[in-house]
This record gives structure tokens, C-alpha cells and sequence, in this order.
């Protein structure tokens, strides 16, 4: 059975249709998964991203196809790759959101060992993720991300991917802003501080009342070298404050990432 020229032509635009509505139902996960640090990870390979972006759009294939054969014929060429960017920009935005409990986190590492005088330029890199990184940082790093992950994370990933349709629609190019928006921008900011500062506040205090004490014994007692035994004192320490407080530590990282469900908020904050 032979097809003729136009059944292949019509052929040919369903197959161009299809594959324009996949990447356009995929980018909005894709955004999600080049910045929120569950999927940045090297272990899993951009294919891999890829493969997880589509299927995730999946379900949003019949929306999307329809509204494709809505656009103007004679802009869609144009239409079609600027929707395609504005939805990683959603999914970027979306991912950031995700992502700030986890950044708070690893940030509050960072200032665990700035305090402890482990870090330096030479630090080395996460091999996970190509990136400058401390060793707490690295480790608290991916404590948050298996917390998240098992404490639910991945269903609010879903949760906010799918409802954010519905506060920013694939085929509407410029949402509804309003001034609150940029405050709600350094909202999230202070947010990301706060959790540094909460985290790694009862850490960084023991270790400051090391250097007091350092101090004061350099007061009394000037033939001691207070800078350089600081740094040892400090890293026997340090031990046995994190096992005093890994509960609560664990405790606090729950709750953190639990807010991450509040992302469809955020975003509806942001954009109405």
C-alpha cells in the first residue's frame, strides 16, 4: 500500500506536531531539573534528564497539542521557540523555589567550616557536581537531598510542575505582575540566610566560644599560641558537638524541606 503525497505531507505535519508539543510539555521539567540540586547531580546524565523531562510532560501532551493547532499558521514558527524558552524560564523559576531549603543548607555548611578555618581557595570540588564546595557543605549537601527525597520531595516536585499550569498557562507569554512581586523575591533571600543562620547557629557558636577562650588564655598567659591551636581545638570539638546534634539537626532539615511544598504559592505570590 503506497501513501500518496498528500497523506505523507499530512503525516509529516501530525509528526512535526507531535514532536513541538512533546518539547513543549517537557521544558517546563526540564527548567526544573537544571537548577534544583536533586537532578544536577553528574551521576545523572543530561540523556537521562532528558528521557525523565518527557515522560513527566507526558501527561500535559493532549493540552498542549491542542493549543498548537490554535496558533497562527504564519507565526508559529516564531511562536513555538519563544513558548518553548518562556516554559524552561517557569520550570528555572520553579526549580529555584524547590531548591532554596537545599541551598540554605549546603550554605550553612559553608559557614559551619569557614568558622572551623578549614576553608580555603584551594578547597577541592565535589566530584557529584563540578563545584567549589567544603566538607560540610558536601556533606549537609546531600543529607538534604536524601531527606528531601524521602521526606516527600518528589511528590511536591509533581505537585508544583502540574499546578503551575494553572497559575501560568503554556500559551500565555507574560504573566500577571504586581509590585509585591520583587518583595517576595528578597523574601525568598532572606529566607535562604535564615536557614543558614538557624542551621548552622548553635555549630558556629560553640566553635566562637573556642576562639573566646583562646583569647582570654592569650590574655593571661601570652606564651601560648592561640592561632595556631584554635584550629585543633576546634576540629576535635567540632565532633562531638554534630553527633550532640545530628537529631536535631535531622529534625530541622525535615522541616525545611517540607516547606517546599508551599512552591505553588510562592510562585502565585509572585506572578498574581
Amino acid at each position: 500500500m503506497y501513501l500518496s503525497p498528500a497523506e505523507i505531507q499530512i503525516l509529516l505535519h501530525a509528526a512535526i506536531e507531535l514532536v513541538a508539543a512533546a518539547g513543549l510539555g517537557a521544558a517546563r521539567a526540564l527548567g526544573i531539573m537544571l537548577i534544583l540540586p536533586v537532578f544536577t547531580r553528574s551521576q545523572i546524565g543530561g540523556l537521562t534528564r532528558g528521557c525523565l523531562a518527557v515522560a513527566l510532560g507526558l501527561p500535559c501532551l493532549a493540552h498542549v497539542s491542542e493549543g498548537l493547532q490554535a496558533l497562527d499558521p504564519e507565526t508559529s514558527l516564531i511562536q513555538v521557540p519563544l513558548l518553548g524558552l518562556k516554559e524552561i524560564f517557569v520550570g528555572l523559576l520553579l526549580g529555584t523555589f524547590l531548591g532554596i531549603p537545599l541551598w540554605g543548607l549546603q550554605a550553612a555548611g559553608e559557614f559551619i567550616d569557614n568558622q572551623r578555618g578549614i576553608t580555603s581557595p584551594s578547597t577541592q570540588a565535589d566530584p557529584a557536581t563540578n563545584s567549589q564546595a567544603s566538607a560540610m557543605g558536601v556533606f549537609l549537601g546531600i543529607t538534604a537531598i536524601t531527606i528531601f527525597v524521602a521526606a516527600g520531595g518528589l511528590e511536591a516536585v509533581l505537585s508544583a510542575l502540574y499546578g503551575s499550569y494553572l497559575i501560568w498557562p503554556v500559551y500565555r507569554f507574560q504573566p500577571t505582575l504586581n509590585p509585591q512581586g520583587a518583595m517576595e523575591l528578597l523574601g525568598l533571600l532572606d529566607h535562604i540566610l535564615r536557614t543558614t543562620l538557624l542551621v548552622s547557629g548553635p555549630v558556629v557558636f560553640f566553635l566562637g566560644l573556642i576562639d573566646i577562650s583562646m583569647m582570654m588564655l592569650r590574655r593571661f598567659a601570652p606564651q601560648f599560641k592561640s592561632g595556631q591551636l584554635s584550629p585543633p581545638i576546634k576540629n576535635i570539638v567540632f565532633p562531638i558537638i554534630m553527633v550532640t546534634y545530628a537529631t536535631y539537626l535531622l529534625e530541622g532539615i525535615k522541616l525545611e524541606i517540607t516547606q517546599a511544598g508551599g512552591t505553588l504559592g510562592w510562585l502565585d505570590k509572585l506572578l498574581q
